[in-house]
């Protein structure tokens, strides 16, 4: 064969387009069961990233609730999460209305029943509510409020509120002076309230406190008392810790996350107290008698990050039996919990990720996904075992199941002497139809994914198929700090942000290498978020890549410490060092004030209503790179947060994206893109 039989990396013909990309971004967000229904919040690209929420009922299609004009959305704590609540057939919501739809991001509760226009029954203010429940009496619900108009230590403030569903009465608050609310549960007989709260410096993946109160018909709280998350003693605390950790360590000696109460009345909770083989994972507790006592004994874990709240792993089968996901290695699995012995039985099923676990009376329902699917929304019958598929993300033909890459988990050392290990999910590139000169190895795409405290997990992204389909192969990094791998993995990146994670993207890349399986002289970084910190990164402090491309990435790490969301208000001090004490630090590894050593093509994409990386950092840092001469392509889209949400936004920045990778490593791609505009490029 001639060279012209052999088609470059890069230049495939590909079925994915970035149009097929942006739908299968529709996500379910959020699952509730009320009786026999199942109902979800829905986020869709195509209306212009508005959320929904819809319902199915046995027998029939399902159906969308929330009307045009209406977003089921809520920006508490800036990532939301936890945005409807139902009972007895009525819905609540925390309605964002998208930019180009009547009425404003008013953050207020609505109430609806089907067929019907939502009505408020919280007032008009700068307030935002999530992660509701209600009690059984039908007169009130609890929900997580933050104010806008008062401060706690310089911070929107938070509190637990009842809210009168008539919305006859204003909301009355039921706990306040912690920093964080989340996981207001009640027991089933309507007698009890338990939730989470934790204080700055912690996350809530570091420390949080359990708390129980009694409370009656009217919503009126008794007897509060916090029955787990005791503070480290100080003789305990390591002097050589970062210092904002030994402070967060002062609040709490453990993560718990997820309470629920059994239909017995037992509290439940996971906690990340719990050692297996030496590592410390989230496993599930109870409160018992005045006692803590462990249920299971799972090397992995029982519990996923809080970024975004309302989230859910277990519920009960009955008084004696849990069907719990848990997690191990970043996969996923389903099982069944003997609440007595704690004896652990999995459930063969074919999902490698599952998410938003309800239980109730006789099935299940949560989000699967896994490699060669789009995630689907799920109905498990917990006598048959027969699964019901209810909605799907987005379709897959033919021609795009066929050129599907299949995930290979790979382990690779890394650190300075080698003795500690990174995971990573490698994908090869993969497409039938076309063969590359032999000689010829692929261009590599480190993705990198954010948080930093998130994980890599192998369900099927349409994203990374977008490229492998194409010819790139693709490294989806868990660098030391990601979720899954215990509470000691996490901790790794205190400290060392900037440092493990590009050490770890290093060692992959330079492993696949080594084995041939990629160009040393063809390696791509993208990242958002805090993935775009680590791509901007490795741009700057390592020789390892050709071009980088950054989605909201920070630049300045300076700002982060000072301008973020109330999350994240002090994070980025866990995770370099007490501010302003070191701020040399801070400076020392932020990208912006190192611009000189930058080598590659970059390009960088920004949402312009992001609350928690401003549109500044991108600003100043594509200021610098044209300052310095050096090659940039920039795009800032309206009406886009943290993330992008919007059908078109997300065609454009994935086509710009791959027709840069072809102009800095030589390749043409396939089909007619949107071009980027590339400043000080030959």
């Amino acid at each position: 064969m001639t060279d012209a039989d052999y088609t470059p990396y890069g230049a495939w013909v590909s079925p994915i387009s970035a149009s097929a990309v942006a739908a299968g971004a529709r996500s379910f967000e959020q699952i509730l069961t009320d009786g026999e229904t199942i109902c979800w919040v829905e986020t869709r690209p195509d209306e212009n990233g508005r959320s929904v929420l819809m319902r199915s009922t046995v027998g029939n299609a399902p159906e969308t609730l929330t009307p045009v004009g209406f977003s089921a959305r809520t920006l508490v704590n800036s990532y939301g999460g936890g945005a409807a609540a139902a009972r007895n057939g009525t819905f609540y919501f925390s309605n964002f209305a998208p930019p180009d739809f009547p009425g404003s991001k008013d953050q207020r509760i609505y109430a609806q029943k089907p067929g019907m226009q939502p009505r408020p029954i919280t007032p008009q203010v700068r307030t935002r509510y999530a992660d509701g429940v209600i009690h059984h009496s039908g007169n009130f619900g609890v929900w997580v409020c933050e104010q806008s108009d008062e401060k706690l230590n310089g911070q929107d403030k938070q509190s637990l509120v009842a809210i009168d569903l008539k919305g006859e009465k204003l909301p009355r608050t039921l706990v306040e002076g912690a920093d964080f609310y989340a996981c207001p549960r009640l027991s089933p007989d309507g007698r009890k309230l338990c939730w989470i709260s934790w204080d700055y410096p912690s996350m809530p993946w570091e420390g949080t406190s359990l708390y129980t109160a009694d409370i009656d018909t009217a919503g009126e709280l008794r007897n509060i008392a916090r029955v787990a998350g005791d503070p480290v003693p100080e003789a305990e605390i390591d002097p050589a810790l970062n210092p904002v950790l030994k402070d967060a360590l002062r609040t709490s000696s453990e993560s718990i996350l997820d309470p629920k109460w059994a239909p017995d009345g037992t509290l439940y909770f996971a906690s990340d107290r719990v050692e297996v083989d030496g590592t410390r994972y989230w496993n599930i507790c109870r409160h018992r008698a005045g006692r803590i006592e462990t249920v299971t004994r799972i090397a992995g874990e029982c519990a996923k990050p809080l970024w975004r709240l309302g989230t859910s792993g277990y519920g009960f089968i009955s008084d004696t039996e849990m069907l719990l996901s848990y997690s191990v290695e970043a996969e996923s699995r389903l099982a069944r919990v003997d609440l007595q012995t704690g004896a652990v039985q999995d459930i063969d099923l074919p999902w490698s990720d599952i998410s938003h676990l309800q239980v109730a009376d006789g099935f299940a329902a949560f989000v699967g996904g896994r490699p060669d699917a789009p995630s689907r929304l799920v109905r498990l019958d917990l006598t048959s075992l027969e699964v019901t598929e209810i909605r799907t993300s987005g379709d897959l033909t033919d021609e795009v199941q066929a050129v599907l890459s299949t995930p290979e988990k790979i382990t690779v050392p890394t650190g300075p002497d080698g003795t500690e290990e990174t995971h990573a999910f490698f994908y090869p590139p993969c497409n039938p139809s076309f063969r590359p000169a032999p000689t010829e190895r692929p261009p590599l795409i480190i993705f990198i994914h954010g948080g930093p405290t998130a994980v890599a997990g192998s369900s099927l992204s349409l994203q990374i198929q977008y490229f492998t389909s194409r010819g790139f192969a693709v490294a989806d990094v868990n660098y030391r700090g990601s979720t899954g791998f215990g509470r000691a993995y996490r901790q790794k990146m205190y400290g060392n942000w900037g440092l493990v994670d590009t050490e770890d993207c290093v060692a992959v890349a330079r492993d696949l290498i080594a084995q041939d399986r990629v160009d040393r002289f063809r390696i791509a970084s993208r990242g958002g978020s805090s993935g775009g910190y680590t791509t901007l990164a490795l741009a700057t402090f390592t020789d390892l890549l050709s071009a980088a491309a950054s989605y909201y990435g920070i630049s300045n790490l300076e700002m982060i410490a000072t301008d973020t969301d109330k999350l994240e208000a002090r994070y980025a001090e866990l995770l370099v060092g007490p501010w302003p004490a070191a701020n040399r630090v801070f400076r020392a590894r932020s990208p912006l004030f190192h611009v000189d050593r930058i080598r590659c093509p970059m390009i960088i994409f920004q949402g312009l209503d992001d609350p928690v990386v401003p549109p500044d950092q991108a600003q100043v840092m594509i200021d610098a790179l044209l300052h310095a001469g050096l090659p940039v392509s920039s795009t800032f889209f309206a009406g886009e947060s943290h993330g992008f949400r919007m059908r078109p936004n997300i065609i454009s920045s994935l086509e710009q994206e791959l027709v840069f990778y072809g102009a800095v490593m030589g390749f043409s791609p396939a089909g007619h893109l949107t071009q980027p505009e590339i400043s000080n490029w030959p």
